[in-house]
């Protein structure tokens, strides 16, 4: 998300980001995980950066007082905002992210997410930083991405960062921003068709709290 990272063309993909059966089953599991480990309630703000379509928000929503959507991608929101329109689901609000940062989100938050964004972040440790900056005392921050891999997840390496995390280092970048009660839980394996055999990626969630 810095300004001179060469960044994947998030818009043009948005309109068919759902289509992929492992994307929604993969957001139905980080969701699932967040639950177990956050327990969101009905008095909580919450913030999804790098919600795309809004797989993990809506998910979340109904669990929630409100929900800030957050993307850098205007496609992405389009297609949450026609979500949100077919749905009458009203707690949620779209916000269109500079490229750079956070822009002026109004912080305070109860509870951060994020779902499979890390590894598009060039310096994640200072993103760390700032959301724990954005959280009331007490908040959480649950981050879900890939764990270390070959570099062979992605059919286009445009825009990544990262080839996943160690729980190791993602734990200690959460620890170095401040965070408390840090651990790192597996949500599930990403299955893909490599050649003729079958890889499997891990995601795992870590979360803290402020």
């Amino acid at each position: 998300m810095t300004g001179q990272q060469v960044r994947r063309d998030f818009d043009s993909a948005a309109a068919n980001w759902d289509q992929k059966e492992r994307r929604v089953k993969l957001a139905h599991a980080v969701s699932d995980a967040i639950i177990r480990e956050a327990h969101p309630d009905s008095s909580m703000r919450a913030l999804d950066f790098g919600c795309g379509t809004g797989l993990v928000t809506l998910l979340l929503a109904p669990l929630v007082r409100e929900i800030v959507a957050a993307d850098s991608s205007r496609g992405m929101l389009e297609q949450l905002t026609c979500k949100l329109k077919d749905s009458g689901i009203t707690n949620v609000t779209p916000f269109l992210l500079p490229h750079d940062g956070l822009g002026e989100l109004p912080p305070p938050f109860d509870l951060v997410v994020s779902s499979m964004t890390m590894h598009h972040i060039a310096d994640v440790g200072d993103l760390i930083k700032t959301f724990q900056a954005t959280l009331s005392p007490g908040g959480q921050l649950c981050i879900a991405d890939l764990a270390t891999e070959d570099g062979s997840f992605h059919d286009d390496p445009t825009g990544i960062e990262h080839h996943g995390f160690s729980n190791q280092e993602m734990e200690r970048l959460f620890c170095e921003a401040g965070f408390s009660n840090v651990r790192t839980v597996r949500v599930m394996d990403v299955e893909k068709q490599r050649g003729t055999d079958i890889q499997k990626y891990r995601v795992n969630l870590t979360t803290g709290r402020r």
